[in-house]
């Protein structure tokens, strides 16, 4: 199965459509497939991406492959070129997430790879965006694996069975999720380096992952200094051992972006060092969520190296149609659903 080859238009331009948390088990609401529908309508991405948990309760990868299919039908129907990454939910699908990587790539389109078996984590991985008229890449699409959460990492570590990550004194929301780890940041590392080699120049990028860095905080905690801009209903989830991914990424001076999934009730986006970050609240309707943040991120490349974002709402397309169903809100009623 030939794969396609992303390119900037004669524009200069190249869309990412940007949605995450899906959240949908043995059932899920329609209108999960139905936003993506709007989105997609609305956005007329060149790309998208899945930025994470997709995927809950599937056993066998039959279940995982029949489930996926339909609900990103809209993205199939339109030939559309897509990629994925994990996030912390994806793990608990019933299916391991190398097994869920090969149901990916079996799908037409789909551009995400398992990416080198020595890394930690599954889907670690670049695109290239070609210039317009030309065979070399002018943007790269860097995929991370987040990974689940520190406490996977004790016995690779050969910690303690009862190691705290979060100590008291914490640093972010007393969460306990993953990051990308240090051979990844390497990863990374090496392969930005080896592109500057090949074509004699930085090749600029964006780099989606689940869970958010630490160092988003920072646009969080001083919004005017950042230029942030969007809702935060809720702590941030990020993890308390820093690898160093960020400051890579700022040595590098590649990276233009980098956006994340897991935050249900933030699409804050700002600028820490240059780099611009962003969340996209969420597209899923089987968990916690409000109706009026549900939706997508769209970032546009532009070819001379520099990116733009903004979200997309699903209530800003179809209206109370994009409010939750409550029959298929694990939540209950102890999370806002916003009435018109």
């Amino acid at each position: 199965m030939s794969k396609p080859v992303l390119r900037f238009s004669a524009e200069g331009r190249f869309r990412i459509l940007m949605v995450s948390d899906f959240h949908a088990g043995k059932q899920y609401n329609p209108k999960l497939k139905t936003g993506l529908e709007a989105l997609i309508e609305h956005t007329k991405p060149d790309f998208v991406m899945m930025a994470g948990d997709q995927i809950l309760e599937k056993d066998t990868p039959e279940a995982v492959r029949a489930y996926f299919c339909d609900i990103i039908e809209p993205i199939l129907k339109r030939d559309l070129p897509w990629g994925a990454v994990f996030g912390n939910h994806d793990r608990e699908c019933g299916i391991d997430i190398a097994e869920e990587q090969k149901v990916y790539e079996s799908i037409p389109g789909c551009l995400a790879e398992a990416g080198p078996e020595e890394l930690h984590g599954v889907g670690n991985y670049r695109i290239p965006v070609l210039a317009h008229g030309g065979d070399t890449p002018a943007f790269y699409i860097w995929g991370l694996d987040s990974n689940r959460y520190m406490r996977d990492w004790i016995p690779d570590f050969g910690l303690d069975e009862d190691t705290r990550f979060v100590l008291p004194d914490h640093f972010n929301d007393d969460s306990t999720d993953g990051t990308p780890l240090f051979d990844q940041v390497m990863w990374y590392y090496d392969q930005s380096l080896d592109a500057e080699r090949a074509y004699g120049k930085k090749i600029p990028g964006v780099m989606f992952m689940h869970t958010p860095l630490p160092e988003y905080l920072q646009i969080l905690r001083n919004p005017e200094e950042c230029g942030a801009v969007g809702s935060l209903r809720s702590a941030i989830g990020c993890s308390e051992i820093n690898a160093g991914l960020f400051l890579a990424c700022l040595q590098r001076h590649d990276m233009k972006g980098i956006f994340f999934g897991h935050e249900h009730l933030c699409d804050i986006e700002g600028q820490y060092c240059g780099v611009t970050m962003a969340c996209d609240a969420a597209l899923g309707f089987n968990m916690s969520g409000h109706d009026d943040l549900r939706g997508g991120r769209v970032i546009d490349l532009f070819e001379e190296g520099t990116v733009q974002t903004f979200n997309v709402k699903l209530m800003e397309l179809m209206g109370r149609d994009a409010m939750r169903d409550p029959d298929y809100f694990e939540g209950g009623c102890k999370y806002f659903i916003r009435k018109l």
